[in-house]
């Protein structure tokens, strides 16, 4: 017999199965097997494209703004096959935001191309122009740790690890362990030696 809270996550995985059905026009693609559970917001879903066999888990909001001097079609988010997103997350772009294959972000992750203009002190944050410095690669098989920040204009290197509560503002090197604010990489794979080698 199924116990009450395998019967909530049944229960719950088919609504998340029929919300992704009922959505699948809105976006800009959604690939065969990929569910993304309610509460989920955007208010420009046809700029999101989200690749088979993905998952994104409830509270997501990711969501595509046009940047000054570029139209809302400019703007654009790409999620690659096997993806997991996790609670809460959160991912904006202006410009382009790539994440690839078999990519897990854990709860509460803020991925974004773009930043607020507040360097006119005569005018509030939110009346001022975005920026968009540049975009933001999340190659294939990375792992980004609970509440992970990840800056306009950076690259995560394929099989890359971040640990939580990390601010990424700068590359990250392919099989690379980073940590910190602003976060720096404590480990490499060597792949003469086969081993993760300390940094420090």
């Amino acid at each position: 017999m199924m116990g009450f809270l395998a019967f909530e996550r049944w229960r719950k995985h088919k609504a998340a199965q029929v919300y992704s059905w009922l959505a699948r026009g809105d976006f800009g693609s959604i690939g065969r097997g990929s569910v993304i559970y309610p509460p989920f917001h955007s208010n420009n879903p046809g700029g999101v494209y989200v690749g088979r066999d993905c998952m994104i888990c409830a509270g997501g909001w990711l969501d595509t703004f046009a940047a000054p001097g570029h139209s809302l079609e400019d703007a654009r988010i790409e999620i690659g096959d096997n993806a997991y997103i996790g609670f809460r997350s959160h991912i904006i772009a202006c410009h382009h935001i790539s994440i690839g294959r078999h990519v897990v972000l854990a709860d509460g992750v803020y991925i974004t191309d773009n930043l607020h203009g507040y360097e006119d002190i005569s005018r509030p944050v939110m009346a001022q122009p975005l920026k968009v410095p540049g975009p933001v690669a999340i190659e294939d098989e990375v792992w980004l740790g609970e509440g992970v920040c990840v800056m306009p204009d950076v690259t995560i290197g394929r099989h890359s690890v971040v640990g939580s509560n990390s601010v990424v503002t700068r590359d990250i090197p392919a099989y690379s362990v980073a940590v910190g604010i602003p976060a720096r990489v404590i480990k490499r794979y060597d792949a003469q030696t086969e081993e993760w080698v300390s940094t420090r």
